[in-house]
């Protein structure tokens, strides 16, 4: 001990004793993540409290640097606490603490001061300051830890432990989607776990979403806010995350007791979300059963999905079990028609079904003028797409209306579908544009993108490719070819190659300069990047009666960066607000962009500018002096005229 802290344990031990006063006292992690410790990683400070159960007042003290719990922490937080007479000004009759070890080290320290130290489990008061504490630290009740479930103890949680590593490791989002509903035949599980997803396929949140029925699950997907549809109705839910995402009780059981876990972003969490943002842990036999479900998908294979139905023994920590798992969707023939769910529309690339048929039904009908054609096409084409009978004959047609059924079905169909088609026909470019839709990774995404355009130019053939230059897209057969082209691209710049996307950007909008695909919009902010302003300007004027909030800003920023604050940049910048007047906050970063962009916009509103700012943001961020000039050159408001009265 220090020769400071030793006068101030001599002054202390002079101080009047009081025997009503009893305190509790604990070393504790701070209920608050610190971005960056020394290591780079986020971490949490160790604390000392203690509370005075006469008075109530409570003093608390935070470690001057990250390290063990240091237990001179709580011997100097008591000792202030009695020195200052505004909290205390005496010594306790007794001091409280839950840790044996650390009621040795205090018994140690104060033995001459005349407190005596006694271990009390619980410590029921301290808990309640410092559940109060972690709601203000967190401005929000904070959610019950694992071991507040009754029954569960540090072995349940172990063992799920175990068994969440083994499934993150084993990543069955590689072959379901979370729009595979699972059912889960056997065992009798609870209610709520009778359904669920495998989430992770997107690449961002993962684990398992549990439904207690299709139809709520059905609900969900075609739900306009999902968040608040699993508020009002309640799910179980196995997450994985940083440790910070986890309560700060489960946070310290993987700390203080080694529980294995697959990385840094791979904490278990298994929550039940209900109504009124309640939040429920499950006790052991829930536990159980999530293990034995982890486990079996841990297990199971790809051709076992493929199946439809599979089954898998697994030990788990309540015995052996044995798991059958369907996939409903899966047991239905290949060649059936996907089924609706109210409410759920036909995918669009989905549409180009009746436009196939309607060009063989053209080019095998002979009819005296467009009149009849017409009249003609109106009876054979009403009602659904699929309803009628396809009329492909060669394999590159059945190829491709297998892929139409594909882009109107779900999960993993999809991906047989598409694997069938290429069976039929090797150069069926859709086929291998939906595999790469559905790849883990870029560098995966890549090689199908490549694969796609390939066999999207065998199938066109070189004729097509040189005499249709300027027509793509407005001929069905085109438009295979041409989204592989632009996937190609897009997945290029996510890689980093941005001048490779800017040369298959630049390739689209020549094979058809309609632009029915939007490539405008993903170029011209590529290119003012690069710093190809020329060329920037050049699409810029090829484009010039393109009215959106995008292209408006984008010619404002066009202009600014060739001449500055001069009255043509002035120009452009106030028929830029006209067009839409909320994207200025966006791009000088006075309004932050939501976490997720829009799916749907007018003209000049709020959507509209989201998805502006999100396109154009970067390239307004590091033009030097741009983002102020937004401000600068704001349109001046005329003076208000005073009224005669």
């Amino acid at each position: 001990m220090t020769p400071t802290a030793s006068d101030r344990l001599a002054r202390f031990g002079r101080l009047p004793r009081n025997p009503a006063e009893v305190w509790q006292g604990a070393l504790i992690r701070i209920p608050a993540w610190v971005e960056k410790g020394p290591d780079g990683k986020p971490y949490r400070p160790n604390g000392a409290f203690c509370v005075s159960l006469l008075s109530g007042r409570v003093n608390q003290k935070t470690e001057p640097q990250p390290g063990a719990q240091d237990p001179s922490l709580l011997l100097e937080c008591l000792m202030e606490f009695g020195l200052d007479r505004e909290l205390s000004g005496c010594r306790p009759g007794r001091i409280e603490v839950a840790d044996q070890t650390l009621a040795i080290y205090l018994k140690e320290h104060l033995a001459g001061a005349g407190v005596a130290v006694t271990v009390t489990p619980g410590l029921a008061e301290l808990k309640e300051v410092l559940d109060h504490f972690g709601e203000y630290m967190n401005q929000r009740p904070l959610p019950p830890n694992a071991l507040d479930a009754p029954g569960v103890t540090l072995d349940h949680m172990r063992a799920f432990a175990v068994t969440a590593k083994t499934f993150y490791e084993a990543a069955p989002w590689r072959h379901l989607s979370d729009e595979d509903l699972v059912h889960v035949e056997v065992p009798s599980v609870a209610p709520g776990l009778r359904y669920f997803t495998v989430m992770g396929g997107a690449g961002m949140t993962f684990g398992l979403g549990f439904y207690n029925a299709p139809s709520e699950f059905d609900a969900l997907v075609n739900s306009n806010d999902p968040h608040a549809f699993i508020q009002d109705r309640g799910h179980w839910t196995v997450l994985y995350g940083p440790i910070q995402d986890l309560p700060f009780g489960d946070a310290d059981l993987w700390q203080d007791n080694g529980l294995p876990v697959a990385g840094d972003q791979a904490y278990p969490v298994a929550v039940r979300f209900g109504p009124g943002e309640e939040i429920g842990r499950p006790g052991p036999d829930l536990l159980s059963e999530l293990e034995g479900l982890l486990l079996a998908l841990a297990a199971t294979t790809e051709d076992e999905i493929d199946r439809g139905r599979w089954t898998h023994e697994v030990q788990t920590s309540a015995g052996r079990k044995t798991v059958t798992l369907c996939l409903p969707d899966l047991l239905e023939p290949l060649e059936a028609t996907p089924k609706h769910r109210p409410g759920e529309p036909v995918e669009r690339r989905a549409m180009e079904r009746a436009f196939a048929e309607m060009e063989r039904f053209m080019a095998e009908g002979k009819f005296k003028n467009l009149d009849e054609a017409n009249a003609a096409l109106q009876r054979e084409f009403s009602g659904p797409i699929f309803e009628r009978p396809s009329t492909a004959g060669t394999p590159p047609e059945k190829a491709q209306e297998l892929m139409y059924r594909a882009f109107d079905s779900r999960g993993r169909r999809r991906i047989q579908l598409a694997r069938k088609a290429l069976e039929l026909c090797p150069d069926c470019a859709d086929a291998y544009v939906l595999l790469a839709e559905e790849a883990h990774s870029p560098e995966a995404a890549l090689d199908l993108y490549r694969q796609a355009v390939s066999a999207g130019e065998c199938a066109l053939g070189p004729q097509v490719m040189q005499d249709e230059v300027g027509h793509f897209w407005g001929i069905t057969a085109t438009r295979p070819y041409m989204r592989a082209l632009l996937g190609l691209a897009q997945t290029l710049e996510t890689l980093g190659d941005v001048d490779g996307a800017i040369e298959r950007y630049r390739e689209l909008l020549r094979l058809n300069p309609n632009d029915n695909q939007g490539v405008r919009d993903l170029l011209l902010p590529r290119l003012l990047e690069a710093n190809r302003d020329e060329e920037a300007g050049a699409l810029l004027r090829k484009y010039a009666e393109d009215g959106s909030a995008e292209w408006q800003y984008g010619w404002a920023l066009w202009i600014f960066r060739a001449e500055g604050d001069s009255p043509a940049a002035r120009e452009r910048l106030q028929a830029a607000r006209r067009a839409n007047r909320f994207v200025p906050d966006y791009l000088s970063g006075k309004t932050p962009l939501p976490e997720d962009l829009p799916d749907s916009y007018s003209f000049g509103s709020k959507e509209e500018a989201v998805l502006c700012a999100d396109a154009l943001l970067n390239v307004w961020q590091t033009t030097p002096g741009a983002a102020a000039w937004l401000q600068v050159a704001k349109p001046k408001r005329s003076p208000k005229k005073r009224s005669r009265r």
